[in-house]
C-alpha cells in the first residue's frame, strides 16, 4: 500500500514539477517495489523462482533506483556502476544459493549486504549533502533561505536513519553468521521483530522524507523566483534588498567589510528615445549579463530600478570594490552593441557600509556617490564614505576613480 502510494504521488509529481530531479528515479523505485512485495508476500505458493529470484531482483532494482534519485535531487552524478555491480553479484548468489546450491546463510548475507551497501552509500551522501549546504549557508555563499534551512535537517535525518538501518543490517548478518538463522523466518525474537519494523518504516522513511525535501526544493524555488527580475535574470528590487538586510547583519555580526555599488547605464534614454524600448530591454540584459560574468559567488546582483542595478560585494572594503567595479565596468565597454558598433558605458557609486548603517543609509550614500559620478561626465566611478570613517572631516568625502575615458 505505501509503495502504490508513493508510486502514485512521485508519478504525479514528475508531470507537474519536472525540474524537479530524481522524482522520475523514485517513481520508478516504488513501481519497481509493488510486484516485488506481491512476490515476496506469495512465497510457499509459488515457485521459489519467482518468490525469491525474481522478487531479489526487483529489489535489487528498487534499492538502485532509490539511490539513484537521491543522488540526482543532491545534484551529483550517482556511482551507478558501484551499487548495479554490487546488485549483480547479489543476484547471481542468490541464484547460486537457491537454485544450484541451496544455502540460507549465503542466501541472507547476501541480500543483507547489497541492501546495506546501498543504504549506506545513500545516507553517507545525503549527510554529505546536508553538511556541505551548512557550510555554504554559514559562508554566505548559497542557499540562505530558512526553507533550504529546514530542507537540511529533513535532509540531516533522513541520512542518519538510512546510515543506521545499514548498521543494524550489518549486525543482524554478524549475528547470523555467528548463532546461525532462526528456525523460522517469522520466529519471534528482538533481532526479526527490529528488522521486519524497519522493513516497513525504510518505505514509509524513504517516501516521506524525499517528499518533504521536494517540498522544500520547491518552495525555495517558487520564492527564488518571486525574488528575480524576468527581463535581466538578477535579482529584483525586493529581492536585492533583503540580501542587503542579511549582508548588513553578517557584516555587524563578524566584523567583516561589505561594500556596495550603484551603477547605472550611461544615456540610457536614449538608447530607448532612438531605437526603441526593445533595444533597452537587449542593452539592460547584456549589461546584467557581462556584470553577473564578473562577480563573485558571494556578490549580489539586482536590477534595482531602470536601467540602475545594485551590486553586493560581501567582505569587500571600498578599495577592493574600486578594482571589482573597474573589472565590470571594462567587461560592460567592451560589449559592441547595435549594427553601429556602439559601446555601452557606466556610471558607478560605491560606499563602504559602517556599524550605524542600515539599508536606507547605505543605498542612499551609494546613490549620492552615482549622481556624483554622472555629474562629472559619466563614464566613471565615484566614492562617498561614511563621515564616522573620517572623524577628523566635517562632512563625507568624496573619492575620484576614473573607469574610462
Amino acid at each position: 500500500m505505501l509503495s502504490v502510494m508513493f508510486a502514485i504521488l512521485f508519478l504525479w509529481m514528475r508531470r507537474a514539477y519536472p525540474m524537479v530531479r530524481g522524482v522520475r528515479s523514485m517513481a520508478c523505485a516504488f513501481l519497481v517495489a509493488i510486484p516485488g512485495s506481491f512476490l515476496l508476500l506469495s512465497r510457499g505458493r509459488i515457485a521459489d523462482f519467482l518468490a525469491i529470484n525474481v522478487a531479489d531482483m526487483l529489489s535489487v532494482v528498487c534499492f538502485v533506483l532509490l539511490y539513484d534519485g537521491i543522488v540526482r535531487f543532491l545534484g551529483r552524478r550517482p556511482r551507478l556502476w558501484v551499487v548495479a555491480g554490487a546488485g549483480a553479484v547479489n543476484v547471481c548468489l542468490v541464484y547460486y544459493s537457491t537454485a544450484i546450491r541451496p544455502n540460507l546463510v549465503l542466501r541472507i548475507v547476501a541480500m543483507g549486504m547489497v541492501a546495506a551497501l546501498i543504504r549506506g552509500m545513500t545516507g553517507w551522501e545525503l549527510l554529505r549533502g546536508s553538511a556541505e549546504r551548512a557550510i555554504r549557508a554559514g559562508s554566505g555563499c548559497l542557499e540562505r533561505s530558512a526553507n533550504r534551512a529546514n530542507g537540511g535537517g529533513v535532509t540531516r535525518f533522513f541520512g542518519m536513519f538510512l546510515a543506521a538501518l545499514a548498521g543494524i543490517g550489518i549486525l543482524r548478518i554478524s549475528m547470523i553468521l555467528i548463532f546461525g538463522i532462526p528456525g523460522s523466518g517469522i520466529q519471534r525474537s528482538t533481532l526479526q521483530t527490529t528488522t521486519g519494523l524497519l522493513s516497513v518504516a525504510y518505505i514509509g522513511v524513504y517516501g516521506l522524507c524525499f517528499l518533504t525535501m521536494t517540498g522544500h526544493e520547491l518552495i525555495t524555488r517558487s520564492q527564488e523566483e518571486s525574488e528575480r527580475d524576468l527581463l535581466s535574470g538578477a535579482l529584483n528590487r525586493r529581492g536585492i534588498e533583503a540580501r542587503l538586510v542579511t549582508e548588513l547583519k553578517r557584516s555587524n555580526r563578524s566584523g567583516q567589510k561589505l561594500s556596495v555599488a550603484l551603477v547605472d547605464i550611461d544615456h540610457f534614454k536614449s538608447i530607448n528615445d532612438r531605437f526603441g524600448h526593445g533595444t533597452g530591454d537587449a542593452a539592460i540584459r547584456a549589461v546584467s549579463l557581462a556584470i553577473s560574468k564578473s562577480l563573485r559567488d558571494v556578490d549580489y546582483l539586482g536590477r534595482y530600478g531602470g536601467d540602475e542595478f545594485l551590486i553586493l560585494l560581501p567582505m569587500t572594503s571600498y578599495h577592493q570594490a574600486t578594482i571589482a567595479s573597474g573589472r565590470l565596468s571594462r567587461s560592460v565597454n567592451e560589449i559592441a552593441f547595435l549594427e553601429e558598433k556602439r559601446r555601452l558605458s557606466l556610471s558607478i557609486g560605491i560606499t563602504e557600509a559602517s556599524p550605524e548603517d542600515d539599508a536606507i543609509s547605505l543605498i542612499a550614500r551609494a546613490d549620492e556617490a552615482l549622481y556624483r559620478a554622472k555629474s562629472d561626465g559619466r563614464n566613471c566611478m565615484r566614492i562617498v564614505m561614511p563621515m564616522t570613517t573620517f572623524p577628523d572631516a566635517p562632512m563625507p568625502q568624496p573619492v575620484r576613480a576614473e573607469t574610462g575615458s
